[in-house]
C-alpha cells in the first residue's frame, strides 16, 4: 500500500475519532471536491504537474474512502458506495492531459456535489452549492487564496 493511500486512510480513521462519521465523511468529499477545482484551475494555468498532484490528492481520498466501507455490514449500499467510489477513481485518472479535462473534472464534481450533499442531510453540516464549485471548476473565480 501506498503512503498516500495510508494516510489518506489514517486521515479518515483519526476524523471519525474527532467528529461523527457522517460528518468526517461530508468534510473529506469537501476536499474532493477541492481539490478537484484546484486541478482544473492549475489545468487552465498549463502547471501539469501541480494538477497532477492535486487530482492525485482527490483519487487518494476517495481511495481511503472506498478502503474504510464495510461491505459485511454495509451490504448492497456498501458495495454500491464502493462501485461510486471506483468509477470516480477511474474517471480522475483519466483526466490527466485530456484535452476536455475541465469538462470531465466538471462532470465528476457534479456527481461528487450531490453525493456530498446527501451525507450532509445527515449531519449539522450545510449543503454545498452547485454554481460556486462550477465557477471554480470553470474559472469564474480567483481560487489564488484557496492553497
Amino acid at each position: 500500500m501506498s503512503y498516500a493511500l495510508n494516510h489518506a486512510i489514517s486521515a479518515y480513521r483519526q476524523a471519525t475519532t474527532t467528529v461523527p462519521p457522517t460528518a468526517a465523511v461530508t468534510l473529506l468529499l469537501d476536499e474532493v471536491l477541492n481539490a478537484i477545482a484546484l486541478a482544473a484551475k492549475h489545468t487552465r494555468n498549463k502547471e501539469f504537474e501541480e494538477a497532477f498532484l492535486r487530482t492525485n490528492r482527490a483519487i487518494g481520498i476517495l481511495k481511503g474512502l472506498r478502503q474504510n466501507l464495510d461491505l459485511d455490514a454495509g451490504g448492497q449500499v456498501a458495495e454500491q458506495m464502493m462501485t461510486m467510489y471506483s468509477s470516480n477513481i477511474r474517471a480522475l485518472t483519466a483526466v490527466t492531459g485530456k484535452t476536455d479535462a475541465i469538462v470531465r473534472f466538471t462532470k465528476i464534481a457534479t456527481g461528487l456535489l450531490v453525493y456530498r450533499n446527501a451525507w450532509a442531510e445527515m449531519t449539522t453540516l450545510s449543503e454545498r452549492a452547485e454554481k460556486p464549485l462550477l465557477d471554480d471548476i470553470n474559472g469564474s473565480t480567483d481560487l489564488s487564496n484557496a492553497g
